[in-house]
This record gives C-alpha cells, sequence and structure tokens, in this order.
C-alpha cells in the first residue's frame, strides 16, 4: 500500500500503521492533476501508478464541475470523493459476506439433516 510520511510526525505514529519511511524501498515518479510527485511505497512501480492515474481521474473529473477551486480544495474533495467510495464498497462487501455466511450456514443444516438418518439411534 502506498505511504508517505512527513518526518516531524514520524515518532507520533503507532506501530500497527504500517511501514516506516525507511521500509518503502520503491521510488517512483507520477503525475497527477499536471503536477510530479516521486511516491515512496512498499508496492511496485505499476501499482503506485494505477494509484496515481486513479487520484488524476478523479480530480480531472471533480475539477470539470469545480472551476476555479484551488489545488488544495480540490485535492481534499478528490480524498473524500475516494473515501465515500471506499465505505461505500466496504459496506456492499460486508452486505456480500453476511449473505454468503447465511447462505453457508444453510447448507450445512441441510447436509447435517441429511446425515441424521445415518446416525445410530
Amino acid at each position: 500500500m502506498l505511504k508517505e510520511r512527513i518526518r516531524k510526525n514520524n515518532s507520533a505514529v503507532g506501530k500497527d500503521a504500517g511501514p516506516s519511511v525507511s521500509q518503502l524501498n520503491n521510488r517512483c515518479e507520477v503525475e497527477i492533476f499536471g503536477h510530479r510527485y516521486a511516491l515512496r511505497s512498499d508496492s511496485d512501480d505499476t501499482y503506485t501508478r494505477q494509484l496515481a492515474a486513479l487520484v488524476d481521474q478523479k480530480m480531472i473529473e471533480l475539477a470539470a464541475n469545480a472551476k476555479g477551486v484551488e489545488l488544495a480544495k480540490l485535492a481534499i474533495f478528490t480524498a473524500v470523493n475516494i473515501a465515500h467510495e471506499l465505505l461505500q464498497l466496504k459496506k456492499q462487501h460486508k452486505e456480500t459476506e453476511a449473505v454468503i455466511s447465511r447462505k453457508t450456514r444453510g447448507l450445512i443444516d441441510s447436509i447435517e439433516e441429511q446425515f441424521e438418518e445415518f446416525k445410530p439411534g
């Protein structure tokens, strides 16, 4: 997963926050919304470029509907938009898992019922 760290905040980062800056060995140059960035990541360049392309695409889409918005605000709108999509996908995933769990339990119950007649009694 892509990680960026600000050095002065590194000491506040908990142990379960992911790899530290020193562990992010892959450096990748990307362009997002016309600006070049050097990103450090524990992922390969292809994946990092895919992430950057997604952010770039979202920023372009939002900029088309928000003329004259400064770059920082556009970046925040983009982050909130992507976070919204992520939360919706997590909700859908949780609902799908619940359906699968119910169906699995039903199948197990059905199989167990079939074997009940073979139990010595």
